[in-house]
């Protein structure tokens, strides 16, 4: 027995054609299905949380630091579309001090000359869901990530050490 006989019909009992048509139903059924029914997950809508972070800068120099100033939005230079990240509230300087590595392998925070250290705090915006700080919904945010930041008058390295 062949698959599709002279008159054109699949197994000898109905038409290719017709097999056609049911399938492009079948597929347009499915696309109806999916469009109209929503996953309650995406047609739900959460608002943004207001949350507080730290950034330690370490052993800027005072020119840049005394760029940095209070209600400046603070940005990433990696990533630019997220929008600001958020307003620095409060600016604590600190003695200087960067990590220094020496000959014999040791490591130990020394005093940097011409340098300060600087805490930022910024309040951000965003999403917090099992641990983890969108800020902007978009802009993963951790402790301990190094990150390059700048504000309208200064770009600087920074560590994430604290969210609240």
């Amino acid at each position: 027995m062949k698959l599709i006989d002279r008159e054109g019909r699949l197994f000898g009992k109905i038409s290719i054609i017709d097999v056609l048509v049911l399938a492009v139903v079948i597929v347009m059924a499915v696309a109806l299905y999916v469009k109209t029914n929503h996953r309650e997950i995406t047609s739900t809508t959460t608002s943004d949380t207001p949350f507080t972070y730290q950034i330690l800068v370490s052993g800027v120099r005072g020119y840049v630091a005394d760029a940095i100033r209070e209600k400046d939005m603070l940005y990433d230079v990696d990533n630019s579309s997220g929008g600001a990240l958020g307003e620095i509230t409060d600016i604590q300087v600190m003695e200087g001090a960067k990590l220094a590595e020496y000959d014999d392998g040791t490591m130990e925070m020394t005093p940097v000359e011409d340098g300060v250290n600087l805490l930022l705090t910024v309040e951000g915006r965003g999403i917090i869901s099992d641990g983890r700080y969108l800020v902007n919904r978009v802009y993963d945010l951790g402790v301990n990530s190094a990150r390059n930041y700048h504000t309208p008058y200064a770009q600087f390295t920074g560590t994430v050490v604290a969210i609240d």
